[in-house]
């Protein structure tokens, strides 16, 4: 069994002050992404703690702190956890893009940054990177099952 938290969804929890991330980023952005992240830490936790696998959707770049993967190591503390990059081809994203309400969309511009700074995951060997473009979630859950097969018991290592 594995469970799929998605940071947006915690974000988006909160109905009066919200401060969306694509409008750019000051403090008390940074303060809500903080506390979702801590939040989807907890839930994931609780689980592990049941048996259940967790897989977290954010967006993390290898070289941006304030989104970077050390906030989500400080987050599971003392926990260690294992991180996949998971980036379809630039094509297979202008389409999900497209196809989202347009509530949801991100404009090109942002969505190109976005893309052109997860693409540093390919170039470290630590982080394993996948080509989403073809997968669904479940076999996007499988690849990585099959990536971190000691990862996919549901079970912490301290």
């Amino acid at each position: 069994m594995c469970a799929h938290l998605s940071l947006d969804s915690f974000r988006l929890l909160i109905k009066s002050g919200y401060h969306d991330p694509r409008a750019g980023c000051n403090e008390e952005a940074q303060r809500q992404l903080n506390v979702a992240r801590s939040n989807v830490a907890s839930v994931a936790l609780r689980f592990v703690e049941s048996g259940i696998s967790s897989v977290i959707d954010d967006v993390v770049f290898p070289n941006w702190e304030p989104a970077g993967l050390d906030r989500w190591r400080r987050a599971f503390e003392p926990f260690e956890i294992d991180c996949v990059a998971i980036i379809p081809q630039w094509e297979v994203i202008l389409d999900r893009n497209a196809a989202r309400l347009s509530v949801d969309k991100i404009p090109v511009e942002m969505l190109r940054q976005i893309y052109d700074d997860m693409s540093g995951w390919s170039d470290g060997p630590d982080v394993p990177v996948v080509d989403r473009s073809a997968l669904s979630t479940a076999g996007t859950i499988s690849e990585i099952a099959r990536l971190f097969p000691s990862g996919a018991t549901g079970q912490p290592t301290p």
